[in-house]
């Protein structure tokens, strides 16, 4: 895959875990396809991924599943 911002051959794309909202009505999107480049150090996100993360956002209600899972807070420096 060519990187859109270096234009290098190379590109590869990671499933990341992306939070959204705040309080409680924070939500995670899982496998969300993001572009990394080894050649410039550069990570993205197409337009069709943000236009389907914007969807999820706005649908979050319907389209989410409730499921009880770990959590820790960080407490090293900043």
């Amino acid at each position: 895959m060519t990187c859109d911002n270096c234009g290098k051959k190379g590109a590869r794309i990671r499933r990341v875990t992306r939070t959204m909202g705040r309080g409680k009505t924070t939500f995670l999107i899982e496998n969300v396809p993001l572009v990394t480049c080894p050649s410039c150090g550069e990570s993205y996100y197409t337009a069709e991924t943000l236009k389907e993360i914007e969807r999820i956002r706005l649908h979050w209600r319907q389209l989410t599943v409730e499921k009880p899972f770990p959590l820790a807070t960080f407490g090293g420096a900043a």
